[in-house]
This record gives C-alpha cells, sequence and structure tokens, in this order.
C-alpha cells in the first residue's frame, strides 16, 4: 500500500478444524495438508531460484520423510513447473490461486513445503541460511544462524 492508504485489514481466512497433524493450505485454501511426522529440518535458501519462485529474498522450506506431508484436499489442483536443466529444483502450487503447495519427491524420499503455508505452527524452525553466495543484494541477513556460500554440508 501506499502512505496514507486507508485500506481495510481484512480477517484471516478460515482454517477447518484439524484432521490431526500440523495443517497448511495454499492462499485461496482450495488446496490443504498436514504434517503428521517428524519434520528432518528447515532452512532458508537464498539461491536465485528459490528467490525467483517465491518472489522474495529467500524461501523458507521445512524438508520432511515423503509420507509425512499428506494432501487433504485439492491434490487435483496442484501443478508444478519444473527448470529442466535443475536437478531437483520444482515449484508446485495451485492452479487456482498460485499459491505454494508441498512438493513430493519420491526419487529422494522427501516431501518439501514452504514454512510460510503452515496454518498451525509446523514445530520446526529454520536452522541455517543457505546459497548466501546469491542472496539478493539489498537484503541484509541479521541473525545468528549458519550461513553457507552454497550447498548446506552433507
Amino acid at each position: 500500500f501506499e502512505p496514507g492508504d486507508a485500506a481495510p485489514v481484512l480477517d484471516d481466512l478460515p482454517v477447518p478444524p484439524s484432521p490431526g497433524g500440523r495443517r497448511g493450505s495454499c492462499l485461496c485454501g482450495a488446496v490443504r495438508f498436514v504434517l503428521d511426522g517428524t519434520p528432518i529440518l528447515a532452512r532458508n535458501c537464498h539461491c536465485s531460484r528459490c528467490r525467483l519462485g517465491r518472489s522474495a529474498a529467500h524461501a523458507a522450506n521445512v524438508l520432511a520423510p515423503l509420507d509425512a506431508i499428506r494432501i487433504t484436499e485439492g491434490a487435483g489442483r496442484i501443478a508444478s513447473y519444473k527448470i529442466p536443466e535443475a536437478q531437483f529444483f520444482t515449484q508446485t502450487f495451485c492452479t487456482t490461486c498460485g499459491g505454494k503447495t508441498p512438493r513430493h519427491d519420491a526419487s529422494r524420499g522427501l516431501a518439501v513445503a514452504a514454512l510460510a503455508t503452515f496454518d498451525d505452527d509446523p514445530g520446526i524452525y529454520p536452522a541455517r541460511h543457505i546459497f548466501t553466495g546469491s542472496k539478493a543484494p539489498w537484503f541484509e541477513i541479521t541473525d545468528g544462524l549458519p550461513q553457507d556460500e552454497g550447498a548446506p554440508p552433507a
């Protein structure tokens, strides 16, 4: 909003009762999911693909075992875009609103979800910044989390 705009503040979208686990959804709520299991890790990725894919300074992602994130509504509304030359980078999104949705990568046995898509506390927080060598020049990392110029250590 521009300074002085008097736009009304809207209420949050309603979140239906939890079917168990920590709930998440896309922007319009057509795609809903739960994180039933224990996440593996969460981190902030500053690579150019994550920045462009999120239209943000970085992506904050949680990685979980493949079966730990379960789509509960709207699976048919999930589409994906994979950069042809990228080994792992794929964006999944709701075809109605374009909001991010979890991605299931069977080849690695992982599910990946944007932390911002959780309606409930996901119970895990980023532990490090990765690919900081390509971070947005206008963004300053001010927390005390470890930083990796490139890929995280194995």
